[in-house]
């Protein structure tokens, strides 16, 4: 009885505070004005002021930022009526979060000051929203994400200010940013490239304006394009006792049926105990499924029971389905996930009030359906539902569940009541059910009686009800049963209001934007004037005042998607009573835009056009065609309609008033709370205390929280990804004058169905979204026809043409290969009218049909296949290219003069000679010339591929980075305005830059595969940050990443002053040998001093490092290669120690014509015209040296020499090199100059001239170029004249193959002469696969152990692809890549060890005869240090186009044959003799 006590004694206390209240009321009551708590940056505040005394007020509304006036507005309002006033908008600044706003209201009625009041509000930078739309949600390495920033104000207008955008890769590394970035409209489009071998995994695109951030992920990881979708169709909720029936659907995207196997899988897992059952049977384009669920129950629970007691409801079933195409043999999949469900019906209350308010009329609606949605049955509409409503007197806030719950709204599955006539069955409820109380505190001395209602079904299931609800109700118990299924409702929530008054409030239309809303309003008392008040995501958008209790108001844009309507009214006491509800809108933008194909199917190639239309000229338009099956996908792009509708229900969340003190109760307070404003008035606005329980929904119209019912029908299946489609159009563009345009377009070449999608931004009527246009790309008769990359000459190619018929008829179809001079046919046929190059085949309706034309290459370079197919009722035609490359391994050799006038001089003429070997693979030779007039010139050309080598780790992915930096730096102080080559350069770094960051360990340090490696490596740490610190005047680098790496350099610093490298030896020159600690530590020292701040943020170490260096100097550093980097490091460091550094280097030079040249120590190398790679090294240290030091003069004979050593591509042997030799040509590039550039250069070859070129300051970096005719057999020989002024670099480069590479025919292939020892076993037992089996080792007696990183190029037999999975990533192999035709693997190193790699291939084309491939291992970083094999099967080598078509070789012949076993036509010889005819005349045509 204690709280009983006590609530009495609050009831006393309330009492004598509201009479006082009343009193005061009576004699000042003035004003009520609701005004939002938030302000919002940007958007104007409006305040709903209502004036209730019987005279007019003279409002004026101030906002205050700390001492300062930001906003001011005055009206005058009526007496007895409701205004809204609007607040210029506050927008955002560094000061915003110093001081708060305050919202200062004064009224007055002439010069007297009627109130004054004021209250605080919460500044929200967030005056916009931000999209962001991609093409795609999956990318894989290579492709460009295009990306749409689409920001707009609150009412759906478009921002107009900058935005800055960032993506970040997984680690969250960014890796491109735009700032401040001005949009058109609010628009803003953009691009990203991404690399060949970028981070996989999530990336991020990130917008923000101020505070205001918005982030888009996407996926980027490798995938391969499904042939064709295979579609689920299965209930996603079925009733424990059904029979679980589906449909299964094979399809190409082009919309025809998949012929195949379909292998159906039911899985239920319960506890790690699974129950399967699997399905099998053939499948034409869709089949039928079903499974009896009540024998999978019973099985399951047999089975389980051993393992759990009692009986164990299954939750959910797992259907997935495997289609094979019988064609070829790919597999697609498909899943599902079926919730399994103990109850047949569902109950669910509806639209009802959550506030309880006495002698007001209930109303509400109860929904009855089936477990999946399905019609009800007739049965179940003669049927009628119960409902017992039990109305509770009392309702103490204390009261709690006997679960233990608080006290709230529920409905939930119970216990029939006893006031309901009993189950006619008897039946036991099912598992599920939940089986609860009221709550024990409720007792029959409190309650009014029951009252019961039937409700007869109808159709569609859906019951209204009424229920008069006593004056003194406190709590409101509704329970509703069907059969065995029972839904209970209770609300315990009561209005407080101290006069006992209430208005409820009834919407009777259905909301539409721009339509008038109906009201209807009840009362317990005589109401003569209401006041209404409306906000939503814009704030308080509508107020005012009516007089009857039907009326309606004037919808628009604002109102969407979801408003908060609420009425008040003033007791003459001064007690204010009122009530609110919710109403939701489905269209959310005001702007509209459609697009509509010009036909809704079109063939590969044919011209269509896509229209637009739009409400508001002068508009900004996206268009965005995928393929179809992006739609399958739950996800979107990132925008459509429903991302807009839950930004914007976001603003109306964002306003609705909470604080920490809990659940708000059913107090006029609240209910102006619950609609997002804060009041200020002096009348008797009555509020509640509050309790520390949660806050539940007050009004109809907000979800039912608190619902437990059976499990839902909608639950979400688990995502599969398996769709991924490509982009086709992807188009900004400007619809100025008119409200449509249209698009002439191309059809590609897919057979799919393309969607089309626009946006549409205009200054008026804000954003607008389109729905999708469909067009589907089909032919019902085309061919397809699948080549190789290349063949080698003498091979016997297959050609696989295959015939598909998705017409209503069979086709007798007519297939003409063109004949060409640079191959020829095979023909297996002994006929004498037989045409090698002709098919007549019939194809059966929705079928197919594989033909094989034999063709042997005869002519090296790009051979045409050119394939025509024709019947009576369509045709289609195929043009395509094969590479036939020459036998044998290929060479290159690249001559570089140095064209230079002296002085007076203005001709000049030089000799170049090259002889062919004796065993050059005939017709192979090729030969070109090449001349620029600019030191970098050969390698601005190149900067994509300035070397041969592959690049899939860390430090050779540098090779696109660094070198365009230098580039960059080049043009930048030369001043050359050469934008196509900047923008070239950039592209390329932020690809690289990209790539870089994979291999970024998680401590900050590089390593050559990244947190694959067990430690970071010293030496490519202090390279990547070198290079990133050049880097940052042209693209955005993260400073973090550098800092990172920087710090843990130095933690591997040692005591002296050394660095020690932990991770494994990637550059055996620079980290190996007796002063491999001098080489790194210089090396690092080198990347410390290429930034001041960072020598001065780690000057201790710097200073260590360059003490450790001077003293080792004055010791003595036998290495050129180690002196010549200490001779740079000290130079950079300004250290007095330097000029003798490079004063001992150049002592120990070989000078040749001048020209200072270092020889490194080497044995065994492989012959090559250039240098070694360490030997270029030393000379471009050398050089920047003499830059640093300022000697320059002394240095233009060195620079001169480098730069002729460059290959064809404008690079070196390797990554290094060609890095260090580059930045050295740059910082003496920077000494020409152009202005005096006009020379003429002639390239004779026998008694005529072969090539001019012309160069001159406007095309000095254009390296020209021009193929020479191989006039004799045994080589080049030219003759180069120049005349004019100036200088240039001039090329001749020679391309050949030789064929005496040594094969590899035994175990025991060993040459005494090669780097490396190395053989292939080849097993070829199989027709579509072949194993290879190579073994290796570095050969001894070369000065070391191991090398650093190796390079396995494995080439392949033609027609042969790495078999998936085909080599085991280990120890040993850290990478394998899979260029056309060949398999590369990276080895971290070859010691003299032995170690064999087994790869196995698969063959994808059908090739006989088949000529050697090429094997070839090489040390990366000094690539002359290599061995070559070649190897080959003899059993293909020997195969005959027979082996491929069958016993007789019939499947490759000329003779006509029917798919349906009909008879030849060259059964019947006047047939075929018309047939000869007819064929003679056609290829006459065709030809």
């Amino acid at each position: 009885m204690e709280w009983l006590q006590f609530f009495g004694i609050l009831v006393c206390s309330l009492v004598c505070r509201g009479a006082m209240v009343t009193s005061s009321a009576r004699q000042n009551l003035s004003y009520l004005i609701s005004v939002s708590e938030v302000l919002r940056c940007g958007v104007p505040t409006t305040l709903s002021v209502t004036v209730l005394s019987d005279y007019p007020i003279n409002v004026t509304a101030r906002l205050t930022h700390g001492k300062t006036s930001v906003a001011q507005t005055q009206s005058t309002v009526p007496a007895g009526s409701s205004r809204l006033l609007s607040l210029p908008p506050v927008f955002y600044d560094d000061m915003t979060y110093w001081y708060p706003y305050q919202l200062n209201v004064e009224g007055f009625s002439g010069t007297h000051l009627v109130f004054s009041n004021s209250t605080s509000m919460v500044f929200s930078p967030r005056c916009m929203s931000i999209f962001i739309q991609t093409d795609k949600n999956y990318y894989q390495p290579g492709q460009t994400v295009k990306f749409r920033v689409v920001s707009v104000t609150p009412d759906g207008k478009p921002y107009s200010g900058r935005t800055d955008i960032f993506i970040r890769d997984p680690r969250g590394n960014m890796i491109r940013q735009w700032l401040a970035v001005d949009s058109f409209l609010g628009v803003i489009s953009k691009e990203l490239n991404i690399s060949q071998n970028p981070p996989l995994g999530s990336w991020k695109i990130t917008a923000g304006v101020n505070d205001v951030i918005h982030e888009r992920a996407f996926t980027v990881d490798y995938y391969v394009l499904p042939r064709f979708e295979v579609k689920l169709d299965v209930p996603s909720v079925l009733y424990c006792e059904d029979t679980l029936m589906g449909t299964v659907t094979a399809k190409y995207f082009y919309g025809k049926p998949v012929s195949g196997f379909m292998d159906v899988r039911f899985v239920h897992g319960f506890n790690g105990i699974e129950m399967r059952y699997d399905h099998t049977e053939m499948i034409e384009g869709s089949a039928e499924i079903t499974f009896d669920m009540k024998d999978f129950s019973t099985r399951f629970n047999d089975y389980s029971y051993s393992y759990y007691d009692g009986y164990r409801p299954i939750e959910f079933i797992d259907v997935n389905v495997n289609i094979t195409e019988s064609a070829t043999g790919l597999m697609y999949n498909s899943s599902a996930r079926v919730s399994i469900v103990t109850e047949k019906y569902k109950l669910e209350f509806l639209q009802y009030p959550h506030i309880v308010k006495p002698s007001m009329t209930f109303t509400a609606k109860l929904k009855l359906s089936l477990y999946d949605q399905r019609p009800l049955s007739a049965e179940d509409q003669i049927e009628s539902v119960y409902l017992a409503v039990t109305q509770h007197k009392l309702s103490p806030w204390t009261w709690m569940w006997s679960d233990g719950g608080p006290l709230g709204p529920r409905m939930m599955n119970n216990t029939p009541s006893t006031s309901f006539p009993p189950n006619s069955d008897g039946g036991p409820l099912g598992p599920h059910m939940m089986n609860s109380t009221p709550p024990t505190s409720f007792t029959p001395i409190y309650d009014l009686p029951v009252q019961n209602i039937e409700l007869p079904v109808t159709a569609d299931g859906l019951m209204s009800f009424q229920i008069h609800l006593s004056d003194s109700v406190a709590t409101l118990d509704l329970e509703a049963r069907f059969k065995d299924t029972v839904q209970h409702l209770q609300l315990y929530r009561s209005y407080s209001s101290p006069s006992k008054s209430y208005i409820q409030l009834h919407r009777d239309s259905e909301p539409q934007v721009g339509r008038s809303l109906n009201f209807t309003l009840e009362s317990s008392f005589n109401l003569t004037k209401i006041h209404y008040l409306v906000t939503s995501r814009a704030g308080v958008v509508d107020a005012g005042t009516v007089q009857s209790s039907s009326f309606s108001l004037n919808t628009d844009h604002l109102w969407a998607p979801q408003a908060c309507v609420m009425v008040y009214y003033t007791l003459p006491d001064g007690e204010i009573v009122n009530d609110a509800l919710h109403v939701s809108f489905t269209k959310v933008l005001r702007n509209t835009v459609s697009v509509r194909w010009s036909q809704d199917r079109a063939e590969p190639a044919e011209s269509v056009s896509l229209s637009v239309s739009v409400s508001e000229p002068g508009s900004v338009l996206g268009i965005l065609v995928v393929d179809k099956a992006t739609l399958n996908s739950a996800e979107d792009n990132g925008l459509s309609e429903k991302t807009v509708l839950e930004e914007f229900l976001s603003y109306s969340r964002e306003m609705t008033h909470t604080d920490n003190r809990g659940m708000k109760m059913g107090d006029p307070y609240s209910v102006f709370t619950a609609c997002g404003v804060t009041v200020l008035t002096d009348a008797r606005l009555n509020q509640e205390m509050a309790t520390n329980q949660e806050m539940f929904p007050m009004f109809p119209g907000e979800e039912g929280l608190f619902m437990t019912a059976m499990p839902d029908s909608s639950i979400q299946e688990p995502r599969q990804r398996k769709d991924f489609p490509e982009t086709w159009i992807w188009l900004d563009a400007n619809v100025s004058d008119s409200a449509s345009a249209v698009f002439s377009l191309t059809v590609p070449d897919s057979l799919t169905s393309w969607a089309a999608f626009a946006i549409i931004m205009s200054e008026n009527l804000g954003l607008g979204i389109s729905a999708p246009a469909e067009l589907t790309v089909f032919r019902d008769f085309f061919m397809s026809l699948d080549l190789p990359a290349f063949l080698i000459r003498g091979e016997l190619l297959l050609l696989e043409v295959n015939l598909f018929n998705y017409m209503d008829v069979d086709l007798e179809v007519i297939v003409v290969v063109a004949e060409s001079g640079m191959f020829e046919f095979v023909s297996t046929d002994s006929a004498d009218f037989s045409v090698a190059n002709v098919r007549k085949v019939l194809v059966l309706s929705q079928n197919f049909t594989m033909l094989l034309f034999p063709i042997k290459a005869t002519t090296l370079g790009e051979i045409p296949i050119s394939v025509k197919a024709t019947s009576v009722y369509s045709s289609d035609w195929l043009y395509k290219t094969v590479l036939v490359k020459p036998e044998g391994l290929q060479q290159s050799f690249t001559q570089t003069l140095f064209l230079e006038f002296l002085l007076q001089q203005h001709t000049l003429s030089r000799k170049m000679t090259f002889s062919f070997p004796a065993d050059v693979v005939p017709n192979s030779q090729r030969a070109s010339v090449s001349a620029v007039g600019d030191i970098l010139g050969p390698s601005i050309g190149n900067l994509d591929s300035l070397i041969e080598m592959p690049y899939g780790c860390g430090e050779q992915n540098m090779i696109h980075f660094a070198p365009n930096t230098y580039v960059l730096q080049y043009l930048k102080s030369t001043k050359q305005a050469e934008e196509q080559t900047r923008r070239k350069a950039m592209s390329y770094m932020m690809e690289a830059y990209e790539r870089e960051l994979s291999y970024q360990r998680v401590d900050g340090s590089f390593s050559a595969f990244g947190d694959s490696d067990e430690s970071g490596s010293t030496w490519l740490s202090a390279f990547v940050l070198r290079c990133f610190l050049q880097a940052r005047d042209f693209i955005s680098i993260e400073p973090l990443v550098m800092e990172r790496t920087a710090f843990w350099l130095v933690a591997h610093q040692e005591s002296d002053g050394s660095f020690r490298e932990p991770g494994q030896v990637i550059h055996t020159e620079l980290q190996g040998g007796l002063d491999g600690s001098v080489s790194l530590t210089a090396y690092v020292l080198i990347a410390l001093l290429e930034d001041a701040k960072y020598e001065s943020t780690h000057k201790d170490s710097v200073s260590l490092a360059l003490s450790f260096l001077t003293s080792r100097l004055a010791q003595g550093i036998s290495s050129n290669y180690s002196l010549s980097l200490v001779a740079y490091a000290l130079s950079l460091a300004k250290s007095s120690a330097a000029p003798s550094a490079l004063t001992t280097l150049l002592n120990r030079a070989l000078v040749i014509d001048g020209v200072p040249t270092w020889r490194s120590p080497g044995s065994v190398l492989y012959d090559s015209w250039q240098p070694r790679s360490a030997d270029i090294e030393i000379a471009a240290y050398v050089l920047l040296t003499m830059h640093s030091l300022r000697l320059m003069d002394e240095g233009f004979a060195l620079m001169k020499w480098l730069s002729q050593q460059r290959n064809h591509l404008g690079g070196y042997g390797s990554t290094q090199d060609t890095v260090m030799a580059l930045h050295a040509l740059s910082v003496y590039a920077t000494f020409s100059s152009a202005e005096s550039m006009d020379l003429t250069i002639r390239v004779n070859e026998g008694s005529g001239t072969v090539a001019t070129f012309s160069i001159d300051k406007s095309n000095y970096l254009l390296q020209q170029s021009h193929d020479l005719p191989i006039e004799s057999k045994d080589g080049v020989d030219i003759e180069v004249e120049a005349e004019g002024t100036g200088f240039a670099l001039f090329q001749l480069t020679v391309f050949y193959n030789v064929m005496n590479v040594r094969r590899s025919l035994r175990r025991r292939d060993i040459h005494t002469d090669e780097a490396f020892y190395l053989y292939v076993d080849i097993m070829d037992k199989e027709e579509y696969h072949v194993n290879l089996y190579t073994c290796f080792r570095l050969r001894g007696g070369q000065g070391l152990n191991q090398t650093g990183m190796a390079i396995l190029d494995v080439g392949l037999l033609t027609g042969f692809s790495l078999a998936q999975d085909g080599v085991q990533i280990d120890d040993t192999v850290r990478r394998v890549e899979t260029p056309s035709g060949r398999v590369i693997l990276y080895l971290d190193k070859v010691t003299t060890v032995e170690q064999c790699i087994e790869i196995s291939t698969v063959m994808d084309f059908k090739v006989a005869g088949v000529q050697d491939a090429v094997i070839m291992i090489y040390d990366y970083y000094e690539p002359r240090r290599r061995t070559v094999r070649s190897y080959t099967s003899e059993r293909r080598r020997d195969m005959s186009v027979c082996s491929f078509c069958g016993s007789d070789c019939s499947l490759c012949g000329t003779q006509g044959f029917r798919t349906d076993g009909t008879p030849s036509i060259n059964n019947h010889p006047l047939l075929a003799l018309s047939l000869t005819t007819a064929l003679i005349l056609l290829l006459h045509i065709y030809n």
